[in-house]
């Protein structure tokens, strides 16, 4: 019956009582059958696959003949789930993927930037019940990440809570907004600010105490000490923009001839500091710009 596949010596595999009755078959050579052995399906004992006698015939056309799909119909394209082979060996098994990047790329999400080392488990084994999950992800930011932001930025510049609004796949402290958008364009050395510097409160341990975008006050006072101790200060606000620009601390803009004692001949070669000294007040050293010396005989003898 057997065709002669497996030789004439029945009693290597029967014995007497019954042709029913199966002796230890770890001999045999499932090689000579239509479906060898291979990785892991050798370490299987016959019984899990030959449940109910050795010779009746058993479907091996599909994966899924066997085992159950572990995925749940996720990849099932018509109602057809793929073979397991698309993705695992038998030499590895079901532990291990051979999908690759390059398949990846082709799906609805291809990876970028950090995103290309992120490792899989990352995304797709789920919290609650720690399942491998695969179709419907999501694919927007929001869907993985935490948003910090929450209600501190204004909506017109973050729209859909949209990170890539500001930030770009390779990390997130590369941030690419532009901050011209707003109603304080950057220019000068505000541009080579790291965002942190203006809109966070960094703790030692560098984690987020507060952040701001939202009511920051543009005076420049509210970000820089006034080293001039209010000498230049009209209605309480000293404007540092009345003397000097972005670029530097240089006073540039200050012209001394508006001032109460404008400089001519010799005087225009004179240094600063010549005339306006450093105040030590109580430990705070301030340059005296208010000299209220208008005399000639307040300067010299």
């Amino acid at each position: 019956m057997h065709e002669g596949k497996f030789g004439m010596e029945c009693a290597k595999c029967h014995n007497e009582d019954s042709f029913l009755m199966l002796n230890n078959m770890d001999f045999f050579d499932h090689a000579v059958t239509d479906y060898p052995l291979e990785g892991k399906h050798l370490e299987v004992d016959c019984k899990k696959c030959h449940v109910e006698r050795y010779t009746a015939p058993i479907d091996f056309t599909a994966c899924t003949n066997c085992h159950n799909d572990y995925h749940n119909e996720e990849f099932a394209d018509n109602g057809f789930s793929p073979d397991c082979i698309e993705c695992h060996s038998l030499e590895n098994g079901f532990g291990y993927s051979l999908y690759t990047l390059e398949q990846h790329q082709l799906t609805s999400f291809p990876l970028e930037g950090a995103h290309l080392a992120t490792p899989c488990f990352a995304c797709h084994i789920s919290e609650d019940d720690e399942r491998w999950t695969f179709a419907s992800l999501g694919s927007v930011c929001v869907d993985c990440h935490i948003d910090i932001h929450e209600e501190f930025i204004n909506a017109s510049y973050y729209p859909d809570n949209n990170c890539v609004t500001c930030h770009i796949n390779d990390a997130w402290d590369l941030v690419s907004f532009d901050h011209n958008l707003t109603d304080w364009p950057l220019d000068g050395k505000h541009v080579e600010v790291s965002c942190k510097e203006c809109h966070f409160e960094i703790s030692d341990n560098e984690t987020i105490v507060s952040q701001n975008f939202i009511n920051l006050d543009t005076q420049c006072a509210s970000c820089h000490k006034d080293i001039h101790n209010d000498s230049f200060a009209i209605d309480g606000v000293t404007d540092c923009n009345r003397c000097h620009v972005t670029d530097s601390w240089f006073p540039e803009k200050f012209d001394h001839n508006n001032a109460a004692f404008p400089l001519e001949g010799r005087h225009t070669e004179i240094s600063c500091n010549a005339c306006h000294e450093v105040d030590d007040g109580g430990g705070e050293y301030t340059v005296v710009y208010n000299l209220n010396k208008l005399k000639c005989i307040d300067c010299h003898q």
